[in-house]
């Protein structure tokens, strides 16, 4: 099975490399749409609020290693 980054225009996929089939193949498409650049970068801009706010309410950054280790002891 190959992957095939491909974008979607006028209600037709079109492939954005080659495609190693013969004209005309049937194929079952399986579509995950790619995140833009600008959303990931919005995610890690809130990823470093929330941080920050952390760091702000305890001093720190908390670690659930502790609480790992404890429930593993149970």
């Amino acid at each position: 099975m190959q992957s095939i980054e491909a974008v979607f225009s006028g209600g037709v996929f079109k492939p954005l490399g080659d495609v190693n089939l013969p004209e005309n193949a049937r194929v079952h498409l399986q579509v995950q749409p790619i995140a833009k650049k600008e959303d990931v970068l919005e995610w890690l801009r809130g990823v470093q609020e929330m941080r920050q706010k952390l760091f702000e309410e305890h001093g720190y950054f908390p670690d659930s290693a502790i609480d790992i280790a404890e429930d593993r002891r149970r």
